[in-house]
């Protein structure tokens, strides 16, 4: 089964779509490091 994680910041209009975790929680981590902001991952499929 294919997964699908969303990353979305609550603090900017920045949000994606991934296809592994990995891929989703380091988009995450790395926007939140370089913009301080909050930053969610769900997975969504």
């Amino acid at each position: 089964m294919n997964q699908l994680y969303h990353v979305v910041c609550r603090d900017c209009a920045t949000e994606s779509l991934r296809r592994s975790e990995e891929d989703a929680a380091r988009v995450a981590d790395d926007h939140a490091e370089t913009a301080d902001h909050e930053v969610a991952v769900a997975r969504v499929h």
